[in-house]
């Protein structure tokens, strides 16, 4: 008989509407179980209620304390997968930093909703079990952390909120996800090749890590702002392949100069960006030159995580060059 840990932290999937009409945090992981009409015949359960808020309102230090309680429940319980219920808004971030961080070796499964139960058609229920389904596949645990969300199952590091309300919102939009649930089992795909680890430093929940966007006029403010408000590190959403408006170089000399790592992404979602095939002020060539640090392929928010991550542990910047760059640079 299988024993999975269902852990929830608020969110729409656990929310219903109350008497003004708006859907508000109600269900903690029995109700959620009810909900959902769990067969329990060949299955217990380990509720456990870590919080009920909007996941907008999470903060570093909350997730830190989530990875160490999924730990214990593994180390303590003994259960043989877990299920965490999360809010949709900042999932693809709480997932990959599990991804990256997480020493467990039982499947580990995050799900939410699109359509809190008070509606018609919410995806609540079926998320709920399509990700007990995965939890309970001891395949899973060789996957890394990952989401199930339509009955699609996508590696945390890929997943992508993609759409504001649609229930088949999350997806990994470049290579797809790896497997799917159908006839009540994990049917697999792929196995996702490139995975991380680090251990969390102690001052994680202290250090600041600005995300700046690139845009047509964008000039160096955002990052003189950043800087003076002590900023340990900077993520820029880049435009196309690698590049910057003109006015924001002096503000990245500036960073760069002080000693303050800046990753760049960019704001083109897919495919990779370039290393060597332009040479304006600006292009990729002149800022790698610089000392910008080339961010994979990442979104801005899992790029600022990681950059958390490698600054909590010490690393120095070219230690934190290696770590972005290796996979698709080096």
């Amino acid at each position: 008989m299988k024993k999975i840990a269902i852990l929830s932290t608020g969110g729409t999937i656990a929310m219903q509407a109350d008497e003004s009409g708006l859907a508000n945090s109600a269900l903690g992981p029995k109700k959620l179980l009810e909900l959902a009409n769990v067969d329990r015949d060949n299955m217990t359960f380990i509720e456990i209620e870590y919080k009920n808020i909007p996941s907008p309102h999470l903060q570093i230090r909350d997730i830190v304390e989530l990875k160490e309680l999924i730990e214990k429940a593994v180390k303590e319980e003994q259960v043989d997968g877990v299920v965490i219920t999360h809010g949709t808004d900042t999932l693809q971030e709480t997932a990959y930093f599990l991804d990256m961080t997480l020493q467990a070796n039982v499947p580990i499964v995050i799900t939410g909703a699109q359509r809190n139960s008070s509606l018609p058609m919410s995806d609540a229920a079926l998320n709920i079990i399509d990700s007990i389904i995965v939890a309970s596949d001891s395949r899973a645990a060789e996957m890394g952390v990952v989401v199930v969300f339509g009955s699609e199952i996508i590696p945390a590091r890929d997943v992508i909120k993609t759409h504001k309300t649609a229930v088949t919102s999350f997806k990994a939009i470049e290579f797809g996800h790896i497997g799917h649930v159908s006839n009540n089992r994990a049917v697999w795909a792929r196995k996702p090749l490139i995975r991380d680890y680090y251990p969390i430093g102690e001052n994680i929940a202290e250090l600041r890590v600005e995300i700046i966007p690139a845009y047509l006029g964008q000039d160096s403010n955002a990052i003189r702002h950043a800087i003076e408000n002590g900023a340990d590190g900077l993520v820029v959403e880049g435009l196309g392949a690698g590049h910057a408006p003109l006015n924001m170089i002096p503000g990245i000399e500036e960073a760069v100069k002080r000693g303050i790592p800046i990753v760049w992404g960019s704001r083109s979602r897919n495919g990779r960006m370039l290393t060597d095939t332009y040479g304006f002020i600006g292009s990729e060539t002149y800022l790698r030159k610089m000392g910008v640090i080339w961010g994979e392929d990442l979104t801005p928010d899992k790029l600022r995580l990681k950059l958390l991550l490698l600054l909590s542990n010490g690393y120095d910047l070219e230690k934190m060059k290696q770590e972005f760059e290796f996979h698709f640079y080096s």
